[in-house]
This record gives C-alpha cells, structure tokens and sequence, in this order.
C-alpha cells in the first residue's frame, strides 16, 4: 500500500484496487464459478441439512465438494446463494490461496502470521438485496484498531502508527458489476462511529450509504466495523463474487458452518497447495471432524461435564460449610 491508498483505508474504512485479478485468474474463476453455479442452486435446500447455532440458521453440507451453502434473501426479491469453503470446490479455485497481489494489502492491515477464516461464492438474483450491517461500536474481534501514540507524526514511514485489524474482507468481482447489477454498498467513515446507526437494514434508505461500483478483476478491502451491505440487483444477470476473509492466526472463523473454528479443507485440496499455500490454512481433518454439528455437540458435551463438575464441587462445598456451622452450634461457638 502506498501513502494515499493507507490515508484512504483508514479515513473511508474500505480501498477499492483496481486489477487485483488478471484476466486470466478472472476467467478462470468465472468458468469454475459458472459451472457449479446449477450444482448450488439445486441443493442449497436438500439434505443434509444442519444447523448453525451461533446464526441460528440452517445450511446444507456438501460432503462430496466440501462445501457448506444457503440461502439469504434480506430484503425482498430473488434468492442469494451463498457457498461457504468454496476453496474445495474446484482446483480452478487455488489461486486464490496466498494470491501474491491481494497479500500485499492484506498484510499491511493484519499481523502476521495471517489465515483464511472464510471464503464465499455469491450468487445474487434479480432483486436481492444484502441488508445493512455492522458500524459503530461492535465487538472487538470487528472493530477498527488503529496502533499509534499521541505525538504529532509526519512522517508516513514511521512504524508506530499503523493498522491493525482481526478481520480484512476481501470481495472480489468477477464480472463488470455495475451499479445496477448490486454492487456492495457502504456508509464510508462508519467503522469510527461512536453510535449503532437508527436506519434499520434497508440500504436504499440509510442516508450516507453509497455504492461501489467494479470492473472485471477489481478487488475492495474493507474492514468488517464500516457499515455495509448489497444494493438491490436490478439486472437479469446474476451478481457473482468471491468472498474471501483474513485474520491473524489466533482467531477463529466467523462463518456460520463453523463458527469459531477452522475453515474446512479437504484431503484433496491440501494435497493440491504449494507449502506457502498451506500457511494460510488448517490441515484437513477426518471426515467425522470435519462434520461442523458433530464439532458443536461435542464442544457442547465439554462444557456440559465442565458444569456439571463445578456444580458437584460447589454442593460439596456448601454441605462442608453447613456441617461446620452445625458443629460450632452444637460446641456453643
């Protein structure tokens, strides 16, 4: 990042780049995601069907692509399909795995070591539109951090002043996505506000909220506090991108099929990335691990017998103190 491209990060919460993806990484993309687009619309809805417990929201697991979708329609009109750990879907897909471009930004937002918490394919219909969210004060795994000290700096180079955030989105277009195709929309400068907007989730009706239209290739880094959304897709065509979201390495993922964990690898796709490509993701589990319920119940189970143990120790506790009690009235004391 240069000096303007930091100065306009940190002043609109968000940086559009234009050509992140060369033309070939773009059609190559497309062609992946076009072809697997029936595939996501025809079992987005089938079994089996599991259950976020942290969205409180239902989703299909793909056990043969590795995949988990849904369906997201916030405001009225067609579907969104929505496919979580979309990596494992096609070989076409490993570009974007340590894509030496896109690092260059990430990791003068993050510290290192950094890895993929998230990876999404959208596909948005005529009439979608992705509710407003996030700004204002939000939990800290969101919020916007800024590093630095009270003196005065001029100097650009300094190394005490810089950014340093848990999560980077990254949304990248892989076709012209003009204004009228439902592009992502922002209120920019929201991710410092010091209060919840009061304009509900409807982005046509929040005063501020712009849209970003793209071309082909170009890429927005945005951090997760600036308020956004999707502005309705007025068009036939649907609205394709690829989602993809970095953190550092201590923190867990936010999607919903594994909330807190790991994004899902398949044997298959480790086997395929480069050493330098594994650094950004998780070694694949076995396939019962890998199940995002099975992960839950037994977390829940954990926490379950933790209580369940801590309980005990307090009845015991109090049983020893009555007991004491009874003895010091019994003696006169």
């Amino acid at each position: 990042m240069d000096d303007r491209e930091r100065y306009h990060f940190d002043l609109n919460g968000y940086l559009h780049v234009k050509g992140v993806l060369s033309p070939a990484e773009v059609a190559q993309a497309l062609s992946a995601m076009d072809g697997l687009e029936q595939h996501f619309v025809e079992t987005a809805h089938a079994e089996p069907k599991y259950h976020s417990l942290h969205f409180k929201m239902d989703y299909h697991y793909d056990a043969k692509l590795g995949t988990s979708s849904y369906v997201a329609n916030h405001g009225g009109g067609g579907p969104q399909y929505i496919v979580d750990d979309f990596l494992n879907a096609d070989p076409a897909f490993d570009l974007f795995v340590g894509h030496a471009r896109t690092l260059k930004y990430v990791g003068e937002l993050i510290e290192s070591p950094l890895k993929i918490v998230s990876s999404e394919l959208r596909y948005r219909h005529r009439g979608n539109i992705t509710g407003t969210h996030m700004g204002g004060p939000i939990d800290w795994r969101n919020r916007y951090t800024f590093v630095g000290d009270s003196t005065p700096n001029t100097d650009s180079n300094s190394t005490r002043r810089h950014i340093d955030l848990l999560c980077v989105r990254v949304l990248y277009a892989l076709h012209d996505l003009p204004v009228e195709n439902g592009p992502l929309c922002v209120v920019p400068g929201s991710h410092k506000a010091n209060y919840h907007s009061p304009y509900g989730n409807d982005p046509m009706q929040e005063p501020g909220m712009v849209p970003l239209p793209m071309a082909a290739g170009d890429a927005l880094f945005f951090t997760e506090n600036l308020r956004h959304g999707g502005y309705p897709n007025a068009l036939d065509r649907v609205r394709k991108t690829v989602h993809i979201a970095f953190a550092p390495g201590w923190v867990g993922s936010q999607s919903p099929a594994h909330w807190n964990g790991d994004v899902f690898v398949t044997p298959e796709s480790w086997a395929r990335y480069s050493e330098e490509q594994r650094a950004f993701m998780p070694a694949p589990m076995k396939h019962g691990e890998r199940h995002p319920e099975e992960r839950s119940i037994k977390a829940l189970t954990a926490q379950v017998e933790e209580l369940s143990r801590t309980v005990d120790e307090l009845k015991a506790t109090l049983e020893r103190r009555k007991s004491a009690g009874l003895l010091r009235r019994l003696l006169g004391g």
